[in-house]
This record gives C-alpha cells, structure tokens and sequence, in this order.
C-alpha cells in the first residue's frame, strides 16, 4: 500500500515539475494527500545531451534500494545549443522537484533520495549535491561529469574532467569541483584508458576527441550494480571517484 501511494507520489512530483509554469501556484498540489514520515526510495534522475542514458537510468530494474526513478525534465534536445542556460534551468528544476518532496508532499528528511546524472545531466546534480542543504539522506551517482575532480581517484595521475582543463568557465561552472565541494556522498564514474574505447575525454580530459564517440555513451548506467562495486556513502570528502575499468 505505502509502495503504491509512492508511485503516485513520484508521479505527481514528476508531474509538477514538468508543468512549471504552474509551480507557483502550488495550492492543488498541497492539497493532495500527505504521506505520513518517510517515503519510499526515490532516484531523480537527470540524462544526458538529447536524454543519452535514460534508456536505463529510468528502468527501475537498475535503480537501488528498489527506487523509483523520476525523470528530471531540462532543455536537452539537439535543437538546445546553450549549454550554460540548459544547466541552469535543470539545477532549478532538480531543485523544484527536491522542494515538492519534502515541503509540498511532506516527507521527512529520512527519505532515501539517489540524485543521478549522465554527462550534461552530471553538471545539473554535481551542482544540486554540491549546494542543497545538508541534513537529508542523500546519495549522488554522476556518469561523465565534465568537472570531475583529479584527486581522491583510484587512477595515478589522473587528469580529471574536460571542463577543469578549459580557461573559461563551461557549463555548470569554472574549474574542476573543489575537493570537499559536495554536501551529500557521491560516487562519480569516469571510463578510463583501459575501457573498450578508450578514455573518456569528458571526464579524463585528453585530446582524443573519438572518445566521445567511442567511450562516452557507454557506461552500465546500472545504479544498482555501481553502488554495490564501489559503495555507498560516507567516504572521505564526499566523493568516491573511480575510473572504470
């Protein structure tokens, strides 16, 4: 019974968020019934460039702690060529939707949220897990984040992302993510030289451009099967930062 109020609960978090010229005017929303203490596990979910990774990422088959998946709704069509606003208006909805869950529908702060991104979607939740205020039972998995720190990584001499090497500021921000940047655990997967093709020039940085083509689509986004590899948090500094193979 509580599995099934929810769904619809994660439904009508998803359906709020989508409709976001109504998310002001909440009044129908609060109105709906309020679950009583923690809710189930859910998993927002945010794909990548034209929704890559969503195929798996929505499947609760690979969600953990037998979440429900919500996609997180951004500009991230082919036809969305401003990287920086697309980011931004994702932060806010991922924010949103983090607002109706705990205050509009009223769960507790025990509730077991997994924030997730792919690639562009990365940049949207490593910037919610860096700044959304702590206190509450969270855990970040980011595929590809662009401003993937070199440090605390199981690779010597890792590079880190392709956005800490740029001398502008680039999507989601300038550099790569401070060490002790984030707020809630997060476990952030890179592929490295050793997978099929090759290092991911997103997250390893490089010069090989043919690994965004090569590498960069194919991660397991198995959530599931991640954080059973490498864990859940705590770790050390937040991060957990693996190159994988």
């Amino acid at each position: 019974m509580r599995r099934a109020r929810f769904r619809l609960l994660t439904t009508a978090v998803l359906s709020v968020v989508t409709l976001a010229s109504a998310i002001a005017g909440a009044g129908a929303a609060q109105a709906a019934a309020r679950p009583d203490g923690a809710c189930g596990p859910v998993m927002f979910v945010v794909p990548g460039y034209q929704d890559g990774g969503a195929f798996k990422l929505l499947d609760r088959a690979f969600a953990p702690g037998g979440a429900d998946p919500v996609r997180i709704p951004y500009p991230n069509s082919a036809g969305d060529i401003n990287l920086y606003a697309d980011v931004d208006a994702g932060v806010a909805n991922l924010r949103t939707a983090l607002y109706n869950l705990y205050v509009t529908y009223g769960c507790d702060l025990d509730t077991k949220v997994y924030i997730v991104g792919f690639s562009l979607g990365a940049l949207v939740a490593g910037t919610v897990l860096e700044t959304e205020p702590p206190g509450r039972n969270i855990q970040g998995v980011l595929f590809a984040d662009g401003r993937r720190q070199p440090v605390e990584s199981n690779w010597p001499g890792d590079p880190g992302g392709l956005i800490g090497h740029l001398p502008v500021p680039g999507p989601g921000g300038a550099g790569f993510r401070p060490l002790d940047s984030f707020r809630y655990p997060t476990l952030s997967l890179c592929n490295g030289p050793n997978s099929g093709g090759g290092a991911d020039l997103i997250c390893f940085g490089g010069t090989n451009l043919d690994s965004y083509f090569n590498s960069h689509p194919f991660y397991s986004f198995d959530v599931r099967a991640e954080l059973s590899i490498h864990g859940e948090g705590p770790y050390p500094f937040n991060l957990r930062n693996r190159v994988i193979p």
